[in-house]
């Protein structure tokens, strides 16, 4: 296989040169999803939300259980808040503007999504590292003056699900 991808290369640079792939690459490179932003109103009292979900440390029946600290070990991905907006992955707003609308509280009635997440769940679906500076997997901006545990989970629910090989149709696909 490696000797099929030398010769393809090869026979390029022969016919087209070098530049001409730099530039291919370099005009490919920005459409990858590395630099998607998908914005996210989280509020307990939207009227029309894209969905709802009742998050809690002691939610019962939940549809995801996820541990999220600074101290989880074997996580399954890390996150970062920045306050750069262009370098983030998801973005928290207050705009009603937003890709979507989420209704979510603790104690919510008849939510689309039910999930327990907080610093000591036992047996997690999915782990998740908070880091406070460095390199993550994944970077979260917020409007908000304060990024509180259910705003963060919501605004990486895409990232959940696709970790839970998108189990849940409800959840944005990211």
């Amino acid at each position: 296989m490696n000797i099929i991808r030398q010769s393809i290369w090869q026979y390029l640079q022969a016919q087209v040169g070098n530049k001409f792939l730099i530039f291919t690459l370099l005009a490919i490179l920005p459409l990858t999803d590395s630099y998607t932003q998908t914005s996210f109103r989280i509020r307990d009292n939207i009227s029309f939300p894209n969905f709802s979900v009742r998050i809690s440390e002691t939610v019962s029946f939940p549809d995801i259980k996820i541990s999220i600290s600074e101290n989880v070990s074997f996580e399954d991905f890390s996150v970062r808040v920045t306050t750069n907006r262009s370098q983030a992955n998801f973005i928290i707003t207050e705009s009603s503007r937003a890709d979507f609308s989420v209704r979510a509280s603790e104690n919510l009635s008849f939510p689309d999504l039910t999930i327990m997440a907080g610093r000591n769940i036992s047996f997690p679906d999915v782990k998740i590292k908070v880091k406070t500076s460095g390199n993550a997997d994944y970077v979260v901006f917020t409007e908000k003056g304060y990024t509180s545990l259910t705003d963060l989970v919501i605004a990486l629910l895409p990232v959940i699900n696709k970790k839970l090989d998108y189990r849940f149709k409800i959840i944005p696909v990211f």
